[in-house]
């Protein structure tokens, strides 16, 4: 699946593929967690989420035929935790895929994330479960160096910072240096600085200053080091 393009009828049938993956390692090999319920119950849950993600987009924003599209009702308004929901399945499954030692599956899963979270900020709103987001779009990053690639990437690290939940974006504990706030931003700035565009990087530098003001000096420093070291 593309992270550029939200296929959700891929999505619903990636769902099922990895679901039915873990399922049977589990089977296999049935660990315990205290916390998380079964990979089959967790997959059920996605399972129910895909279908509902594509019943509100098929009906209220993706129709291509013409046709005008139904407004959306407020029940549906109102269900500003349904992409956070899914979030977190997602990271259930991603937990007992590391469990099972299955690192591919980890990987899928979290990648995963990233269109539920653009679904969601172009549909619903705010967004609380970033960790598997983050590390997804941090993998993603570091495996190309192309800048047009990069320039997409920036755009879609944009939409999920600006749909942040007012509560993440507050960032009022800031114990934790790899808190998923501190970790986006700053990954954020790292790729717009690669994608050697000036218009991207004021723009992402500028959010950097308001949304990080203790770590940007440090955060342009070491930029500018690194510009003087490829003498660009």
């Amino acid at each position: 699946m593309s992270i550029v393009e939200i296929d959700l009828n891929a999505l619903a049938e990636v769902v099922d593929e990895v679901t039915a993956a873990l399922e049977q390692a589990y089977a296999d090999n049935p660990v315990r967690h205290g916390e998380l319920e079964t990979p089959q119950a967790i997959g059920e849950n996605l399972k129910q989420f895909a279908q509902i993600v594509q019943h509100v987009d098929a009906r209220y924003h993706g129709t291509n035929d013409g046709k005008s599209r139904e407004a959306l009702p407020e029940k549906l308004q109102d269900l500003s935790q349904l992409g956070d929901y899914g979030l977190g399945l997602l990271a259930g499954l991603s937990e007992w895929a590391r469990l099972l030692g299955l690192e591919e599956l980890q990987v899928t899963l979290d990648e995963l994330s990233i269109p539920v979270a653009l679904w969601t900020a172009r549909n619903i709103g705010s967004l609380q479960e970033l960790r598997n987001v983050v590390d997804a779009l941090s993998r993603i990053a570091n495996q190309t160096r192309d800048p047009d690639f990069l320039a997409e990437l920036s755009g879609i690290m944009d939409e999920i910072a600006n749909a942040a939940s007012p509560a993440v974006r507050a960032d009022e504990d800031k114990s934790n240096a790899g808190r998923p706030w501190r970790v986006l931003n700053l990954n954020h700035g790292v790729v717009a600085t690669r994608t050697h565009d000036p218009a991207i990087m004021e723009s992402v530098f500028e959010q950097i200053l308001l949304r990080l003001p203790e770590d940007a000096p440090n955060f342009f420093r070491e930029g500018m080091e690194q510009m003087d070291i490829i003498g660009y």
